[in-house]
């Protein structure tokens, strides 16, 4: 259980890394590159799109984290052989933390393209930021010992 709960620690620093990484880049781009906003249906539905993905990740990351992660913590909770529920548990967890940076990430580049605003990809950053600071590990190995 340690050795699962350390791991995704690890894993969970490193995708943190990622996004500010890849913060740095956005913003060491967009100075050097100017990007002119979209004009799709003449432009008129671009903040209106942006302000829908941004409601959308808010629907969609409490859901992943039930779908992936939650219901095994119960599980857990519930029953003492964790030999079933750990190998599921390992794999779910590593999906969403892959999860929330490549969503955000392809969010803010969707809004950066639609707004040509760099603030809207880092406030995505922020956001999968802030869920991956969230999500912590150690929860897991406190289920088990309750």
């Amino acid at each position: 259980m340690e050795e699962l709960v350390s791991y995704l620690s690890k894993r969970r620093i490193i995708m943190m890394g990622i996004v500010v990484l890849l913060a740095i880049i956005a913003v060491v781009v967009s100075y050097n590159i100017h990007l002119t906003p979209s004009n799709y249906f003449g432009g008129k539905y671009n903040t209106t799109l942006i302000f829908g993905l941004i409601v959308y990740k808010f629907i969609e990351l409490p859901i992943l984290y039930y779908l992936l992660i939650y219901r095994h913590l119960v599980v857990l909770r519930k029953n003492r052989h964790y030999e079933e529920v750990l190998p599921k548990l390992r794999k779910h967890a590593k999906l969403l933390l892959f999860l929330i940076p490549q969503g955000n990430t392809i969010f803010g580049i969707i809004s950066y393209k639609l707004s040509g605003n760099i603030l809207y990809f880092l406030f995505f950053s922020c956001i999968a930021l802030i869920t991956l600071y969230i999500i912590k590990p150690n929860k897991i190995n406190l289920q088990n010992n309750i």
